[in-house]
């Protein structure tokens, strides 16, 4: 009870799979929790949606649930902090806020088919060419990666053309000057405002795939594509005053004093703010992310650079390797019958020496960087009739980590950097087999938080600075604890070993590209 008479601070986290608070105090622990699934909607194959009022009723009932939890007053809540999801949107109209469809989310799959149309059209080709042309007489490679330039699945920009062509009531609602639209983050901080607060947070803006990390702004990628933003919220920066809470939710009103993107808040949850610190998200999907302090890293081959956050006057960026297959594979494991507790994936994988041949290569949402393949095959390969139930376990796990493995070596080959470690977090974190191996293969010290949730970590931080909680970074940081170090394996020849399995997993994952290709 030591620091508890500066309050609390109620961190929420809208993650795609479920939602989480967590209610915080001066010591940077969790004295109270709540969770609840977010129900997904599949009205089409491939379509992933959330109906918003039923979402928003969830999240207000994990936060009442967790303050009643924590056996504290709703009155001890100095403050909300809201970290979420990204690139899930949702359009309303302006005078009756009346939402126009369901949450569009990330995993949706419904602009497959324009995508690919964008991708392979005169102005995107032509927009492509002019940027290579710059490139070469600049070497800016700003227009390095405009020349590279792909509209992707898992960003706004497409999913949005696809509304903007497909659903009556918001080309109407447009027409009117009627319409709103928001990601999670705008979308949630309207409803709790009772729609006073109509903003957008700098690190969600930034991982639409049409806001511009290098001027700051809704950039040229959406005039390109003929985005219109004129009606897009207003960017601000993470600590920016975003308004208190309607009284009606929770009896009291509550400032919200933070609100980020969820791997940005990993970011500064897992008090990697150094350049070069190193931390690794194994959540749904696994998100590398490297902090590049004030300068922006352009990438020629898959890193995407984004705000990392923005608090007063410091602004700090980070570039991030996405793999969208992480604890989605076990999820899929359990759905099939293959485990029926993903804790034991790691006694299963460890009751063998290796896998006998057997490699798996998980592409539910395609191969990410740096082969880039979305129309790659999930499937095993190897199999022999002496195969058992654990190999396959064993095949699964490697591969997740050999996923995570090519972003690693994606970044050392791209960018020079003092790496000293990576700090994991998130479901997956808990899986020794994981870790170890992957600090096998790295080579780098693989740091386990305390915390499996660091994102609510990083918005509380964030949000204890303007509290009172902390006054500066080294204060936060002296109370976030380390679980477990793994360290890398010193034999040489059991690296090799390792490195060949990789390779090989390499040339299985080779095999599986472009199945889907017609």
């Amino acid at each position: 009870m030591s620091q508890d008479c500066k309050g609390f601070i109620a961190a929420l986290d809208v993650g795609t799979t479920t939602i989480k608070c967590h209610i915080i105090n001066a010591n940077a622990r969790s004295i109270g929790f709540a969770s609840e699934i977010v129900k997904l909607v599949y009205p089409q194959p491939g379509w992933v949606e959330i109906e918003p009022d039923e979402f928003f009723e969830s999240i207000l009932n994990v936060i009442q649930r967790a303050i009643k939890d924590s056996n504290v007053s709703v009155l001890q809540i100095q403050s909300l902090a809201i970290s979420t999801q990204r690139a899930s949107f949702l359009t309303w109209k302006r005078d009756t806020g009346e939402h126009l469809h369901n949450f569009i989310t990330w995993m949706d799959l419904r602009a497959s088919k324009l995508i690919k149309e964008l991708n392979v059209s005169l102005a995107t080709k032509a927009l492509r060419w002019a940027a290579y042309f710059i490139y070469l007489g600049t070497c800016n490679k700003k227009f390095g990666m405009a020349s590279k330039f792909m509209v992707r699945n898992n960003h706004v920009s497409g999913r949005f053309l696809w509304v903007l062509a497909n659903i009556p009531s918001v080309k109407e609602a447009i027409k009117d000057d009627n319409l709103m639209f928001g990601t999670l983050d705008t979308w949630l901080l309207y409803k709790l405002t009772g729609g006073s607060t109509y903003v957008t947070d700098i690190t969600n803006a930034s991982s639409t795939g049409f806001y511009d990390p290098f001027v700051l702004d809704w950039g040229i990628i959406a005039k390109a594509l003929k985005i219109p933003t004129h009606f897009m919220p207003a960017v601000v920066s993470n600590d920016y005053d975003f308004g208190k809470t309607l009284q009606k939710f929770f009896g009291v009103e509550i400032q919200i004093g933070c609100c980020m993107a969820d791997q940005q808040s990993s970011v500064l949850g897992s008090c990697s703010f150094l350049e070069d610190d190193l931390k690794l998200t194994m959540g749904t999907g696994a998100f590398l992310d490297v902090n590049t302090a004030h300068r922006i890293h352009p990438s020629l081959n898959g890193m995407y650079p984004l705000v990392g956050y923005r608090i007063g006057k410091e602004l700090t960026y980070v570039s991030e390797v996405p793999c969208t297959d992480a604890g989605s594979i076990i999820q899929w494991l359990l759905h099939c019958g293959m485990v029926d507790n993903p804790v034991i994936t790691a006694e299963m994988a460890l009751r063998v020496e290796d896998t006998k041949g057997v490699f798996f290569v998980p592409a539910f949402s395609g191969l990410g960087p740096p082969i880039n393949n979305d129309e790659a095959a999930t499937g095993f390969i190897g199999i022999k009739p002496l195969t058992q139930k654990e190999h396959l376990v064993r095949a699964v796990l490697e591969s997740i980590v050999y996923q995570i493995v090519k972003t690693v070596d994606l970044l050392k080959a791209e960018r020079t950097g003092d790496y000293r470690s990576i700090k994991v977090d998130g479901g997956l974190s808990q899986n020794d087999f994981i870790c170890q191996l992957l600090a096998d293969l790295t080579d780098l010290p693989v740091i386990r938080l305390y915390m499996s949730d660091i994102a609510v970590m990083g918005v509380s931080y964030v949000a204890g600075l303007s509290s009172g909680f902390w006054k500066n970074k080294e204060d936060f940081q002296s109370l976030c604890k380390v679980a477990d170090t793994f360290t890398p394996n010193e034999s040489m020849k059991y690296k090799m070993k390792c490195r060949t399995n990789y390779e090989e997993w390499l040339l299985a994952a080779d095999r599986f590209k472009s199945w889907y290709s017609k």
